[in-house]
């Protein structure tokens, strides 16, 4: 039997494997997106911080960088433009982070708005300045990524079958299963990649939503603002502390404060000095005055504050939350048990005590402390970012086509 070419009728899979192809060479070419969700909150927030730096690593690593977010509305605003006009107007807020300690102008910011009264998508903006704007009108590829906060489920819920690759951010064990429905995983809505941000919630997430594909990095201290004075005899005996959680946590800190005052009546001139409404280098400089942190967060993801003292050559005093755990040692710090407020009350005195006694005038301790600081480098930050979206791309790719296979 003579030799015969076989020629293959055209199938209907050849337009699917056109694009399949497309969507590869995009991903190839970083022609694509990567989309961050942001809560809209224009006060200073290490959980904000933290996404804003993704987002700008990323950027000067040449990915196209947009952040999307939900304008706040401000009822205040909107009263009086109403009263004004004579007539209802709704006012909102831009997103504009301003407290930030690097610049993120370079980056796009997509304002989204949900629907009016009859459910018709709003698609004009009045904002709280006066100035108009106009939502923007978003389009999911599936060679574009969405990075999703971990209390976003209703996010989560609305990209369930976008055609997008969707990373969930995981910063604080906190929002996983509380802003979720009981039985319900980030798997439910088709989410299968994060990226931790501590040992403490890989962990977390591991133990109450197995099979998830978790990548993990750490943040940095940032060494241009948070930095021991040339002089550690400048350092008055004041003793910083926040109180960002909440009511419950303003008592307990308030409550540490006061047992340390009536136990210890003969320090009573040393000063408390609260950490509020400042910029990223106001933090920093009021944090380098003091001798020491008292750190009062129990439900950190990780927690930089006492990173961020050891790096001023201020000395902490505080619970041990768990996603601290990678950095907590013997050597540098005073540290309590997660939530006990009468052992780290007494924690304090005996701190104060070190301190007022100049035992801590030692230069083996901020050694100690830049031990600690060497895993927490803005080099180190930004390589591993870069190196996990590097590996998200390359699976991407692999899963594109994948799917390529299924459709012959």
């Amino acid at each position: 039997m003579s030799e015969q070419t076989e020629v293959k009728a055209p199938v209907e899979n050849n337009s699917i494997e056109a694009k399949i192809s497309n969507i590869v060479s995009k991903l190839e070419k970083k022609e694509f997106t990567v989309y961050f969700y942001a809560p809209s909150l224009n006060h200073a927030s290490g959980g904000m911080g933290v996404l804003f730096k993704q987002a700008k690593i990323l950027k000067e690593g040449g990915y196209d960088v947009k952040v999307i977010y939900e304008p706040r509305k401000n009822d205040q605003v909107s009263y009086k433009f109403s009263m004004a006009a004579k007539e209802r107007i709704d006012a909102y807020t831009r997103l504009n982070p301003t407290w930030l300690d690097f610049d993120v102008s370079d980056i796009e910011f997509l304002p989204q708005m949900g629907a009016d009264e009859t459910g018709a998508p709003i698609t004009d903006i009045t904002y709280d300045d006066g100035t108009k704007g106009k939502a923007s009108n978003i389009q999911l590829n599936a060679e574009d990524m969405v990075i999703i906060p971990e209390g976003a489920a209703g996010v989560m819920r609305q990209l369930a079958n976008s055609p997008c690759k969707k990373v969930v951010l995981a910063q604080s064990w906190i929002y996983i299963l509380n802003s979720l429905q009981p039985g319900q995983t980030w798997q439910s809505f088709g989410v299968t990649d994060v990226i931790s941000i501590s040992d403490g919630i890989t962990e977390y997430i591991n133990s109450v939503m197995p099979g998830l594909n978790i990548k993990q990095y750490a943040q940095s201290i940032n060494r241009d603002i948070f930095n021991v004075p040339e002089k550690l005899s400048d350092k008055a005996p004041m003793i910083a502390f926040s109180c960002t959680r909440g009511e419950e946590t303003r008592m307990k800190t308030y409550n540490i404060i006061r047992n340390f005052q009536q136990w210890h009546p003969r320090n009573k001139f040393v000063r408390f000095i609260e950490l509020s409404n400042l910029s990223r280098e106001e933090y920093a400089e009021r944090l380098k005055s003091c001798s020491l942190l008292l750190y009062t967060d129990d439900i950190a993801g990780f927690g930089t504050a006492p990173l961020e003292a050891m790096a001023c050559g201020t000395h902490v005093v505080g619970w041990a939350p768990h996603g601290g755990k990678e950095y907590i040692k013997n050597d540098n710090g005073y540290w309590a048990n997660n939530g006990d407020v009468f052992q780290l009350s007494e924690l304090l005195g005996v701190a104060v005590d070190k301190l007022l006694n100049g035992e801590l005038d030692n230069e083996d301790i901020q050694k100690s402390y830049e031990s600690t600081l060497d895993s927490y480098t803005q080099e180190k930050e930004s390589d591993k970012v870069l190196g996990i979206f590097e590996q998200y791309t390359s699976e991407r790719i692999s899963e594109i086509k994948e799917l390529n296979n299924t459709t012959k």
